[in-house]
């Protein structure tokens, strides 16, 4: 019973090992045939067109969109456009109830009627002050010369009163006489000029009076600004479309109170948009990878899901100054100003790819991408001999070259330094060093050309 189990264990491990045997073969095998498939991966250089392309994806926006807000505040009585109309600026969107600004404009044009009354009496008052003025002064300068004269006269007949009176040819009872009729026209003679002198207070009443007609007329200028102010606010009860455009968003309806957009501290109500689609844009987000090729002029290939079997042309017309930073992802806002026939066929919002057509080539020698590596430069560096050990040639890792690897007829291999131009659409421009019709080796698929690495893909014959 004990022999039977020691065999029983022996053949155990011999199967385990038999089975471990046969799958290492069968790696090794796999192995070698995978570096034949990959030895065998090999393309021509031919000729053709390369572009680099930079590809994104975006949304479409108008050339602008409006906000439609009421000045005025009030109910809607009437709403004359509804979403997608097309509005050309100037057309009435919808009207409040104007009866109050209708009353209040009543109200100032009375206003204003009354301060033009009133300003065209206070003128007329002056014009009647200046005339008695003109008449006062002309009658008082005829009294003092009428007293001046009067009073010459009478001092004459005093002086020859008193020497008929010395000489005792008139009694004294006459030259009494006399001196009082001197004195009287004396008093005359002042009088007559204290009346010239109360004129000067009749002027100041007139300069006041005068001050009366600026005032009116300033109470005319406050009531038809007044009366300006009502009339726009009653105008404002209509609202119009300040540019050509369709009709996006409505809000508004018969019956809505509205809050002004000028007066309101919460800025009023949005009672419409309106947007202007004259021109349409793809904004699209640029990776911070890519962003150096894009630049204004670029031109653009636009595609919506919407219209699968169509492209849009564009050209790009500004390229945002600051990236935007989401998820640690930095991309920059880019926008292509749509420029195809039909245009009109894209609708604002719409989700779109966008193609940035960087540069491009035509007939030119290209190869796979995964034909060039970047390889160190195998020369020797600028040292003194004494440091270098032994006197064979180092690599200079600071530099570094394309490389193809030349299939050539009879099968060899010859590893040649190329001159690369563009890189786009998985191939390579060969500017020097590689004709048209030779084969190359295919080293990785899915290397980059500037590391020359990455995961290897199965074998492809191109």
């Amino acid at each position: 019973m004990k022999i039977s189990k020691k065999i029983l264990t022996l053949v155990v491990v011999a199967l385990f090992t038999a089975g471990g045997f046969y799958f290492y073969s069968q790696q090794v095998q796999a192995q070698e045939k995978a570096k034949v498939q990959v030895a065998e991966y090999t393309a021509r250089a031919t000729r053709g067109d390369i572009d680099v392309r930079v590809t994104a994806t975006g949304r479409i926006e108008p050339e602008r969109e409006v906000e439609i807000k009421s000045k005025a505040s009030g109910e809607v009585i009437k709403v004359l456009a509804d979403v997608s109309d097309q509005v050309r600026q100037g057309d009435m969107l919808f009207k409040l109830d104007p009866t109050d600004e209708e009353r209040s404009v009543a109200k100032l044009q009375a206003a204003l009627a009354m301060s033009k009354a009133k300003l065209e009496q206070t003128r007329l008052a002056v014009q009647a002050a200046e005339a008695k003025l003109v008449a006062d002064t002309a009658r008082a300068q005829a009294d003092l010369k009428s007293a001046e004269a009067e009073r010459d006269e009478y001092t004459a007949r005093l002086n020859r009163s008193l020497q008929l009176y010395q000489q005792k040819v008139i009694s004294r009872e006459e030259h009494d006489t006399a001196v009082t009729k001197g004195v009287q026209t004396e008093a005359a003679l002042e009088n007559a000029r204290i009346k010239l002198d109360d004129l000067k207070v009749q002027a100041l009443e007139l300069d006041k009076t005068r001050q009366e007609v600026n005032i009116a007329e300033a109470q005319v200028d406050n009531d038809t600004v007044a009366l300006e102010d009502a009339l726009q606010r009653l105008k404002d009860t209509e609202v119009f479309s300040p540019i050509d455009g369709v009709v996006s968003e409505r809000t508004v309806q018969e019956g809505l109170i509205v809050a002004s957009g000028v007066s309101n501290v919460g800025g009023g109500t949005t009672t419409m948009r309106v947007i202007d689609l004259s021109r349409i844009y793809a904004i699209a987000a640029v990776d911070e990878a890519d962003i150096s090729g894009v630049q204004p002029g670029v031109r653009a290939i636009v595609t919506a899901d919407a219209y699968k079997d169509m492209q849009f042309t564009g050209k790009v017309v500004r390229v945002a100054a600051t990236g935007v930073v989401e998820s640690n992802v930095v991309t920059f806002d880019v926008k292509v100003e749509v420029d195809s026939e039909q245009k009109h066929l894209l609708k604002p919002e719409m989700t779109t790819n966008v193609t940035f057509l960087i540069d491009a080539r035509k007939d030119v020698v290209t190869v796979p991408a995964g034909a060039v590596v970047r390889k160190a430069v195998n020369e020797p560096r600028h040292q003194p001999a004494s440091l270098r050990t032994d006197g064979a040639a180092s690599v200079d890792y600071s530099r570094r070259q394309s490389v193809v690897t030349v299939v050539k007829p009879d099968g060899s291999h010859e590893e040649r330094t190329v001159t690369v131009g563009l890189s786009g659409n998985l191939r390579t421009e060969i500017i020097d060093g590689l004709e048209e019709g030779e084969e190359v080796l295919i080293q990785d698929a899915g290397a980059s050309k500037w590391s020359g690495q990455g995961n290897r893909r199965p074998p492809i014959r191109l």
